[in-house]
């Protein structure tokens, strides 16, 4: 039986680009201990009646009753709360230290279902890129890097702890599994194996060089091929043979404590509830971006991105054993992924005609920029929450070169009669290659004037023209006085046939934002860096990853801590029992 484990992998690339509907700001922690009710709104009923989340203590901060249709009781060294990447990667840590392991999943065995193309790795220094000679850029770049586009808040321990340990841990996560591992982005399957490893952006462009980008994309992520299931299945398979029990259909609900120590926790089934005691307790059930008043009370200027797959029941958890959410500004993982050319870095015409932004931004970014832009007058376009236009013309196929490497981008047409040579690469989604036929075909609007094009888009005609003929003249000036895109990626629209890719709101895979922990990954009591004992925390759940927003520095590096985080964990909780 082929039992899915990716039900907590965040929405995949050709999920997200079909998805349909901020400006950061603080969240704190502190009203949920002390939080004074407005009148009328001392309840979660505050989301819904527009009470500021400072405002209003909400009830999800109130611990449930304490379960007394116990059915049955178990008794465990390591109880690892969620079977989502981190929680497996948990399990097999602990389960192959010797300890006597159980993990609950509140997933049915047989209902797991793969519904993510999540696969992306940024792992640093694993064996397969080693054999296939990749390279990372150095580790203090790219941990720059991530810390200036997280505005500093993120733990940059923790992102030391990734690059030095992320290699070698998703090497004993596939241990035993079977699969190809392609030569290159581009190169086509030489086997019928069901499961390969596919490089990202790799080679990588010859003229790119992440030391010139506003946004820099650092190479090294290799993709687990169709999803990352068949990884998580072998960890899975290894944790079982170590000893791990897994129930399935058991929704971990409430903690329950000794003294100061979490001593296990209460999990409804459909037979009733099950208590397990431990002596060291994991949670790992995802992140709280299905959660609509969590996101209301934490973060408000997601609420316009739909998505999320996890209630934030790990987190209500460790809230309720005396734990606390990370202070704000939390992350919503909101990557768009363009239109026909994905997110290259062409004109783009906001629902007013107007240009508004240096195009040359990752899809995050574009999320972030669209935010602001008005909505359609249109009632259908307004419906299917588009905001932008972007525009082009038919000289795209030579102009795509020269548009940024990394995730989302295309940068490489094949010509119809080599298309052949390209079947893997072109069957994928989002991996930077193209042909005529597959924009043709993906555009929303191909025309031959100016005219047509205004019409098919609902654009003003007279202030979209104004406003094409002033990036055109940037263009051949070759400086963007306006907007500071740079020289080399501004292509004017003056080659009939014009093509425009709407640009509607981009779908939230993932709201990070956890349980503060220190950096043995114990939950930390209310306000303070104090561990509360036996109570780990991993994966989405956890706090300390990132801040602000999610950056595309490097393209995977959420599954990567996921399970990087997961292993340590499972290897401290072991340690500690």
């Amino acid at each position: 039986m082929n039992k899915g484990l990716s039900r907590r992998a965040f929405l995949g690339l050709g999920a997200t680009a079909a998805a349909a509907a901020g400006v950061a700001g603080l969240a704190g922690c502190a009203p949920q201990q002390s939080g004074t009710a407005s009148s009328g709104s001392d309840s979660a009923d505050g989301a819904a009646s527009g009470v500021a989340p400072t405002e209003y203590t909400p009830d999800f901060l109130t611990p449930p009753p304490v379960p007394t249709d116990v059915k049955e009781e178990k008794d465990c060294e390591v109880l690892v709360i969620g079977l989502g990447l981190a929680g497996t990667a948990a399990a097999k840590a602990a389960a192959e230290a010797g300890k006597k392991v159980i993990v609950l999943e509140k997933q049915p065995e047989d209902g797991y279902t793969v519904i993510s193309m999540a696969g992306d790795f940024g792992v640093v220094g694993s064996q397969i890129q080693k054999d296939l000679g990749i390279e990372w850029a150095p580790k203090e770049d790219i941990m720059n890097e991530y810390v200036k586009e997280t505005g500093g808040r993120c733990d940059t321990w923790m992102m030391s702890y990734w690059y030095d340990h992320s290699g070698e841990d998703f090497d004993w996560f596939i241990e035993g599994s079977d699969y190809e591992v392609l030569k290159s982005t581009a190169a086509n399957r030489e086997t019928d194996k069901p499961n390969f490893i596919r490089p990202k952006c790799f080679p990588k462009l010859e003229t790119y060089n992440y030391k010139e980008e506003l946004y820099p994309y650092f190479h090294g992520t290799i993709t687990a091929n169709p999803n990352m299931q068949w990884c998580c299945q072998a960890a899975c398979d290894a944790a079982k043979a170590a000893g791990a029990e897994i129930i399935y259909g058991a929704e971990g609900e409430q903690l329950f404590k000794d003294g100061e120590a979490v001593a296990g926790a209460y999990a409804k089934t459909s037979d009733g509830y099950i208590k397990i005691n431990a002596k060291a307790t994991i949670l790992c059930t995802g992140d709280y971006g299905a959660n609509p008043e969590m996101r209301h009370y934490y973060a408000p200027w997601t609420e316009e991105f739909q998505g999320g797959y996890d209630d934030g029941q790990g987190q209500l958890m460790g809230i309720w054993a005396g734990g606390w959410m990370e202070l704000g500004p939390h992350a919503p993982m909101t990557h768009h992924m363009g239109g026909a050319l994905g997110v290259d870095s062409y004109l783009q015409l906001n629902m007013e005609g107007k240009r508004f932004m240096n195009e040359d931004v990752p899809g995050q970014n574009i999320a972030d920029e669209h935010t602001r832009q008005p909505v359609a007058k249109d009632p259908e376009l307004a419906a299917a929450g588009v905001k932008a236009w972007q525009i082009f013309d038919s000289k795209w196929p030579e102009q795509i070169i020269h548009m940024p490497d990394g995730h989302g981008y295309t940068t490489y047409f094949i010509p119809e009669e080599e298309a052949a040579n390209y079947e893997t690469v072109l069957s994928g989604f989002g991996l930077g290659y193209t042909t005529q036929a597959m924009v043709d075909e993906a555009v929303d609007v191909k025309c031959d004037t100016l005219e047509e094009l205004a019409e098919q888009t609902g654009l003003p005609y007279e202030t979209m023209k104004a406003e094409i003929e002033r990036y055109n003249e940037l263009c051949h000036n070759g400086y963007d006085e306006d907007f500071g895109k740079m020289s080399k990626r501004m292509f004017p629209v003056e080659n009939p046939p014009y093509y425009a890719c709407k640009f509607g709101n981009a779908g939230m895979l993932v709201m990070f934002g956890g349980l503060e922990c220190n950096h043995d990954l114990q939950v930390t009591k209310d306000g303070t860096n104090d561990p509360i004992p036996g109570l780990y925390v991993a994966g989405n759940t956890m706090g300390r990853r990132l801040q602000v927003d999610y950056p595309v520095v490097v393209a995977g590096i959420s599954l990567a801590t996921a399970l990087s985080f997961g292993r340590l964990a499972g290897m401290n909780a072991a340690a500690s029992v």
